[in-house]
């Protein structure tokens, strides 16, 4: 289960908003209830296996490649089915996000999300174009 969470860990950083990035305000570019929205979407997804339409529907170019489908599927879905059934989303935080090489900015959500077995936390970080950029469960 660790190396689990150490490989999304470095799946989020080749999403490009950690370890470069610094946290600020959402920028103006971005609409808080639709990033909320947007990250529920993911996670709905997520917790019904639907991991095709997720990467080609909801992933930007650079997590495509990082956390494909078939990784998502072998990786995420044991994780998913050991917390049970999911019960609802109970607390969710907005900032925006910098990445300080390319200047690109994005908006990261923090999801708490419970479930029958036990609380997770999605972190989920979105470019401009409303395409997922960097995708964590802790």
């Amino acid at each position: 289960m660790k190396k689990f969470f150490a490989a999304l860990g470095v799946l989020l950083l080749v999403g490009g908003i950690t370890g470069c990035s610094r946290s600020q305000e959402l920028p103006d570019d971005f609409d808080e209830n639709e990033v909320k929205k947007a990250a529920e979407e993911v996670i709905d997804l997520v917790n019904a296996g639907e991991y095709e339409k997720l990467t080609e529907e909801k992933w930007n170019a650079q997590l495509k490649t990082a956390l494909p489908a078939e990784k998502m599927s072998e990786e995420i879905q044991p994780v998913i089915e050991e917390l049970g059934a999911f019960q609802s989303f109970e607390n969710e935080a907005v900032a925006g996000g910098e990445d300080k090489d390319t200047e690109q900015e994005f908006a990261v959500v923090v999801v708490k999300a419970k479930y029958e077995e036990r609380k997770v936390q999605f972190t989920i970080s979105f470019d401009k174009n409303m395409k997922t950029a960097g995708f964590f469960i802790k």
